[in-house]
């Protein structure tokens, strides 16, 4: 099967089954890996593309010849193919799979390849839903939120803790937190022995967790990297988390796993400290998975807010001096206000100063006391607060 042609059945079943690209993609060539992260992470400009190439409203298009429009324009606009090559074989591909709009696929490609004025407005410009750029412009301001877009549309590769010897060839070490590099490409072939993918801010995070002790909770632990960071610290970590599944790929690697609902406290004993990275709407990781912003909704937000809160609760039962709270989220509704709905019924707990245990690289992303690291960082966006048992 030819690579376009591959390309074009990922989009559709990862648009039919819901799939997660980052699974679809295992193994998966150069090319069609461009392909299909391109296509998503552009979506929404591209159909504005085409509706300006073709004179029609998307929604009165097939899907099928939505999607091969798509993979065409992108290769037109963002990848270095020549133009009759991408009109060509974008062509044939529409001859294979919607045989009757050939003839309009070809028209349209060849419009498209003439140019197509840029829009003005910020959310087809930097192609994410228009709700979720009015809740960024009004929570981190529009010149922030702006450079939050940009960053959301480069190309991204995985990092990685070293977890002994020396780094990959062509990897750099983070500027952000010791211990992890950036990779210019695939993790697929890493010796697992020695490397764990996981992405930075995530390895920020756990540093946060380790730096005030050797007794921790990784609550919601799963799939372990932060579990694995925070050994490599010298902690004596004991990891919980709800699913078997997602927690195997630490298996081999860690002793201490626990597997339970996190919302409730299983041990018989506090710990010192408790991580508590909890499950989220994940609008921080959309460079690296861009079709999550074309799923989520923003009605989605409370659900994610309300098992928060649990978890939280929960968490601060379970430790002793201090709880980090962190989400991979930039929402409010996830953070700032779980953290208020939470401390406003616990007096035990309060607020701390979270730069006093973030690494060196990484407290120039903290803002009166709360980590919050957003994607122009290069890394995936994470809210973190730290609290601190009252005596």
């Amino acid at each position: 099967m030819k690579e376009r042609e591959r390309a074009l059945n990922l989009l559709r079943r990862i648009e039919s089954e819901s799939l997660f690209a980052s699974i679809a993609l295992i193994g998966e060539s150069g090319f069609i890996r461009t392909l299909v992260l391109g296509v998503l992470r552009w979506r929404s400009w591209l159909d504005y593309a085409i509706e300006k190439a073709s004179g029609r409203p998307i929604r009165k298009l097939d899907p099928v010849v939505i999607d091969i429009l798509r993979t065409g324009i992108y290769q037109l606009r963002f990848m270095d193919v020549a133009t009759h090559a991408a009109v060509s074989e974008t062509v044939d591909l529409a001859g294979r799979h919607a045989k009757r709009a050939r003839g309009f696929v070809n028209a349209v490609l060849r419009r498209a390849a003439e140019g197509i004025a840029e829009p003005e407005d910020p959310a087809t410009r930097f192609a994410h839903p228009q709700w979720l750029v009015d809740r960024w412009i009004r929570a981190y301001g529009r010149e922030r939120a702006l450079a939050i877009l940009e960053a959301d549309q480069q190309l991204s590769y995985p990092d990685a803790l070293v977890l002994d010897g020396d780094p990959p060839p062509g990897a750099t070490w983070s500027a952000l937190v010791p211990g992890v590099v950036k990779l210019t490409g695939s993790s697929a072939d890493l010796d697992r022995a020695r490397f764990y993918p996981m992405d930075e801010g995530s390895a920020v995070v756990a540093a946060i967790a380790a730096s005030e002790g050797t007794d921790v909770l990784d609550l919601a632990a799963a799939p372990g990297g932060k579990t694995l960071y925070m050994r490599w610290r010298g902690a004596r970590v004991t990891s919980n988390d709800l699913s078997l599944s997602r927690l195997r790929p630490l298996m081999g690697k860690h002793e201490r796993i626990v597997v339970s609902d996190g919302r409730s406290f299983p041990f018989r004993r506090r710990f010192q400290t408790v991580l508590v990275d909890a499950p989220c709407s994940a609008t921080g990781t959309i460079r690296k998975n861009p079709e999550l912003k074309w799923r989520l909704q923003e009605s989605d937000l409370p659900r994610f807010a309300e098992l928060q809160r649990q978890l939280l609760g929960a968490a601060l039962d379970s430790a002793d001096e201090t709880c980090v709270y962190s989400t991979c989220s930039l929402e409010p509704e996830e953070n700032d206000e779980v953290i208020a709905a939470v401390l406003a019924k616990r007096t035990d707990f309060a607020r701390d100063d979270i730069a006093r245990q973030t690494p060196n690289g990484a407290r120039g992303w903290v803002r009166d006391g709360v980590l919050r690291l957003t994607p122009e960082s290069g890394a995936d966006g994470f809210t973190a607060f730290a609290l601190r048992r009252v005596n």
